[in-house]
């Protein structure tokens, strides 16, 4: 075999990258060459310092940090939009029985969760993500909590309005359940273990 090829394949070789027959072509010429086996030796013992070192981007925090406000800025503009919308319909409907219910089906659900998302702004004092996704969905449950005894005093009539209130509870668990996975989606953005 040509000592050429054998230089050429011996990075590979060294660095366990070739094929088999490659790997085994090196070893036999190794064998028989003593030019290309001194060669191989002073290759294997280089000192790594003499390598280039590669450092990782020193601005991938900011990066990261760019996207988690990114992401949260978007999550808390769609808990505004929400809470508009359903502030919109309340407007809109006529007074009478069917006041409040937007309230219970929106407007508390979506103010509870948007409420939640301040929590964010101390992730970096929970243990770990786990941790703070849990908090945050207690956060979330409690000020829906805290929104439905609010509405029921404020509409004062909590008979007509059990059909809404029911889907009100049904729109805050899956909030509070969206906040869990978004606060842990918010804290592995920001490097959150």
């Amino acid at each position: 075999m040509d000592c050429n090829v054998i230089m050429d394949l011996l990075p590979l070789y060294i660095d366990d990258c070739c094929s088999e027959e490659s790997k085994a072509l090196v070893e036999t010429h190794l064998g028989n060459c003593r030019k290309c086996k001194q060669i191989y030796m002073d290759m294997k013992a280089a000192d790594s310092d003499d390598m280039i070192k590669v450092s990782p981007p020193t601005n991938i925090g900011r990066i990261n940090q760019f996207k988690a406000s990114l992401f949260q800025s978007v999550i808390l503009f769609l808990s505004f939009l929400a809470i508009v919308i359903g502030v919109t319909l309340e407007a809109r409907t006529p007074v009478g029985t069917g006041n409040g219910n937007w309230a219970y089906m929106l407007i508390v659900p979506a103010t509870a969760f948007m409420l939640s998302l301040a929590n964010w702004y101390f992730v970096r004092l929970y243990k770990n993500r786990a941790v703070f996704s849990n908090c945050s969905l207690l956060v979330t449950a409690g000020f829906s909590i805290c929104g439905f005894v609010w509405a029921v005093f404020h509409y004062g009539s909590l008979a007509s309005c059990y059909q809404y209130l029911g889907v009100g509870i049904v729109v805050s668990v899956v909030l509070c359940v969206a906040s869990k996975l978004l606060s842990s989606a918010y804290a592995k953005i920001i490097g959150k273990e």
